[in-house]
C-alpha cells in the first residue's frame, strides 16, 4: 500500500503529542504516579527524534542523526527509568543517560556506515527495552494485569530492534529504512503510529490499577498502626478457616488500663501504644493473620492448637510487656490480656465469641494473663 509519507508523519507526529500531552495531565492530576511524567518525556523525545528525522528533504546531515538518535536513546532510556520509578524505586539516571552519551560518543569514532550505525542504536534500544521488561516483571509490587501486558509490548519493542539491527544490514532499504533518502519508511510509520497509542493506553492503565490497588489496600488497613484492620482480619480470618480442616486457635488482646493511659499522659502516648503493640504482632506473626479490631482491642488467627496459641500468647504477652515499659520517655509499663479459642470447621464469630468469654475472665482475674476458653469455662462452673 503506498502511503503520503509527509502526511503520515504530521499525523504521526500529532499522535505522538497527544499521547505525551495526555500522560503529563493525567501526572499532574495524580502526582503519585510519577511514571507517568518519565513516559510523558519519552514520548515527546520521540516526537523529537521523528520531528528532527522529517524536517528536511533527502539524507539527513550527520548533526541531524546525531540529535534525532540522542533523543531516541533518551527517550528509551525515560521509558526505562519510569518503570523503576512505577515500581517504587529510583531511577539511575546514569543508567538512564548512559544510552545517549554512549552514541554521542560512537557517532564520531564508528565509521560513516549507515548499517553499522543502525546495529549501534538498535542495540542501545535493545538492551533499554530487555531492562524495562525485565523491571516491570521481576519488580513489580502488585501483578497488574495491565502491567503483564506492558512486560509483553516491551519484549515486542526488544524483537523490533533486534531485527532492526540484524536484518536491516540487508534489508534496510527495503523494510523500515528505505534509505534516509525517505526519511522513515511507511512500514515503520504505521508501525509506531500503532505501537505509541497502544503503549500510551497500557500506561493509563497500569497507573489506574495502581491507585485502584492503593486504594483497596487502604480499605483493609488500619491507618495508625499500619496492620490489617478489622475488615481485613474478618476476610482474611474466614479465608484462612475455609482451608483448614485441623483445629485452628483464635487470639482475643486487649490493653489493660488503657483508657486511664490515655487520661495520665495523653493520647499520642497512647496512640503510640497501639503502635507498638501492632509491631509486636507483626513480629510474632509476619506471615500470620492478625488485626485491629478497634481501640485497644486486636485479634490474631494460628493455625495450632490450643497449648502452641497459649505458648505464642504468652510470649506476645512479655514481649509487649519488655518493650512498653518507657513510652517516649515516660514510665508507662503498659499489660495485655489474651483470651484463647481453638476450634476445627467453625465460623469466625464463634471463635471470636468463646476467646471473648476467655479474655474477660482474663482481665476478672488480675488483668496481664492469658486465658483459654476451656479453663474460663470450667472456673464459671
Amino acid at each position: 500500500m503506498k502511503l503520503d509519507l509527509p502526511t503520515l508523519s504530521a499525523v504521526f507526529s500529532q499522535i505522538t503529542a497527544v499521547l505525551g500531552a495526555l500522560l503529563m495531565f493525567s501526572w499532574a492530576l495524580n502526582r503519585k504516579v510519577q511514571a507517568l511524567a518519565w513516559w510523558s518525556i519519552a514520548f515527546f523525545l520521540v516526537l523529537a527524534a521523528i520531528g528532527v528525522v522529517s524536517l528536511g528533504h533527502g539524507m539527513p546531515s550527520a548533526p541531524e542523526r546525531l540529535i534525532a538518535n540522542v533523543a531516541l536513546t533518551l527517550a528509551y532510556g525515560m521509558l526505562y527509568g519510569g518503570c523503576r520509578v512505577f515500581n517504587g524505586r529510583k531511577a539511575k539516571l546514569p543508567v538512564v543517560f548512559a544510552g545517549a552519551g554512549l552514541w554521542c560518543v560512537a557517532f564520531w569514532l564508528i565509521p560513516d556506515d549507515i548499517n553499522v550505525r543502525l546495529a549501534l542504536i538498535s542495540a542501545i534500544c535493545t538492551v533499554y527495552a530487555a531492562f524495562s521488561a525485565w523491571e516491570l516483571w521481576r519488580h513489580a509490587r502488585q501483578r497488574l494485569a495491565s502491567q503483564m501486558i506492558a512486560v509483553v509490548l516491551m519484549i515486542s519493542l526488544v524483537i523490533f530492534n533486534v531485527m532492526r539491527g540484524s536484518i536491516g544490514f540487508s534489508l534496510a532499504h527495503a523494510l523500515w529504512l528505505t534509505g534516509y533518502a525517505e526519511r522513515w519508511s511507511s512500514s515503520m510509520a504505521m508501525a509506531v503510529a500503532t505501537f505509541m497509542p497502544t503503549l500510551a493506553f497500557v500506561f493509563l492503565s497500569m497507573a489506574k490499577e495502581q491507585i485502584e490497588y492503593e486504594h483497596r489496600q487502604a480499605a483493609l488497613v488500619d491507618h495508625l498502626t499500619g496492620i490489617p484492620n478489622r475488615r481485613a482480619f474478618l476476610e482474611n480470618a474466614a479465608a484462612l478457616l475455609s482451608k483448614q480442616d485441623n483445629p485452628v486457635s483464635c487470639l482475643l488482646f486487649d490493653l489493660d488500663n488503657f483508657k486511664s493511659i490515655n487520661d495520665r499522659f495523653g493520647h499520642e502516648v497512647g496512640d503510640h501504644v497501639l503502635v507498638i503493640f501492632g509491631s509486636v504482632l507483626s513480629d510474632h506473626l509476619p506471615q500470620g493473620v492478625f488485626g485491629r479490631l478497634g481501640g485497644e482491642e486486636f485479634a490474631a488467627m494460628v493455625t495450632m492448637e490450643a497449648p502452641g496459641a497459649e505458648a505464642l500468647a504468652e510470649r506476645i504477652r512479655h514481649s509487649f510487656f519488655s518493650v512498653g515499659k518507657i513510652v517516649q520517655g515516660l514510665r508507662v509499663e503498659v499489660t495485655v490480656s489474651v483470651g484463647c479459642a481453638t476450634g476445627a470447621c467453625i465460623p469466625v464469630q464463634h471463635l471470636l465469641r468463646e476467646a471473648d468469654i476467655a479474655l474477660y475472665r482474663a482481665k476478672a482475674q488480675g488483668r496481664n494473663l492469658v486465658t483459654s476458653f476451656k479453663t474460663a469455662v470450667a472456673q464459671q462452673s
